[in-house]
């Protein structure tokens, strides 16, 4: 592959750039649903579409810095988008990447269809093609450590608290310490500001004008956003306000407050 002679952070911002131009084949969205049907809109054309840097919404060299001095995720649970061009050129390449590097990767999609939005047995057979040209993604799957799964959901946008109840056991067994959210249901629409308790990395192209200026951009703005989980506060971390305690509760050896308990 092409983008196998690529290497450090040129490599990752290829990869991200190839999953932002493969989410603008969304037939949801009228204005590219236009190009489609009165253009030869291809890969090319739709790479062309991305806007430069800075984008709307641009954590693109923290993700690099992430993957370039980070240890490597254990898995990775990437919640995709559109069929076709998306998932093929866009997501799997994405996906492939992870895998070099050592992690498990866990693909979700939707379980009845909705728009052009991938569904799961669409993903089984796509997952099956690919392993006949690319020898990571063939023994990913021999050795599970790519894995196609089902979302129990049929929308374009994500409620998270109405997962498939074998996703949600398969995250937890496989301690995914990654989510990629991609495209505007899942990013934009349902969870732009959701908080996660792992790393998250939400990926989408505004394509809709109006929706775009409320936010500040324009048409086809980029959302690249990068999250950390927040830092667990320890009760080491707390640091006590010792003159509003009695004496009785300052003398005492520990770190923590007492005077307000009570057997």
């Amino acid at each position: 592959m092409t983008i196998d002679k690529l290497e450090g952070a040129e490599k990752i911002k290829t990869l991200i750039l190839g999953v932002l131009s493969g989410n603008m084949f969304d037939w949801g969205a009228q204005a590219v649903a236009t190009l489609m049907e009165t253009t030869d809109f291809g890969f090319a054309e739709a790479q062309e579409k991305i806007p430069g840097r800075p984008w709307l919404y641009d954590n693109l060299d923290d993700w690099i810095e992430r993957l370039e001095t980070g240890l490597p995720h254990k898995c990775a649970a990437i919640f995709v988008d559109n069929s076709g061009v998306d998932i093929v050129l866009g997501i799997l390449p994405f996906a492939r990447d992870l895998l070099q590097r050592g992690t498990k990767v866990i693909l979700c999609a939707n379980s009845m269809p909705a728009l052009n939005d991938v569904t799961y047995p669409e993903l089984v057979i796509t997952l099956r093609d690919a392993a006949k040209v690319c020898k990571v993604i063939k023994h990913a799957l021999k050795e599970n450590r790519l894995i196609a799964m089902e979302t129990a959901q049929a929308s374009p946008c994500l409620d998270l608290s109405r997962l498939n109840l074998d996703l949600c056991l398969a995250m937890v067994k496989h301690n995914v310490d990654l989510i990629v959210l991609e495209g505007m249901g899942r990013t934009l629409h349902t969870n732009l500001h959701a908080k996660l308790t792992c790393e998250c990395l939400k990926l989408a192209v505004i394509k809709n004008r109006w929706l775009a200026l409320r936010l500040g951009g324009d048409m086809y703005a980029v959302i690249c956003k990068y999250e950390r989980p927040p830092l667990k506060t320890k009760i080491c971390d707390i640091k006590l306000k010792r003159k509003d305690c009695p004496s009785e509760c300052v003398e005492n050896v520990t770190d923590v407050c007492t005077c307000n308990l009570k057997e």
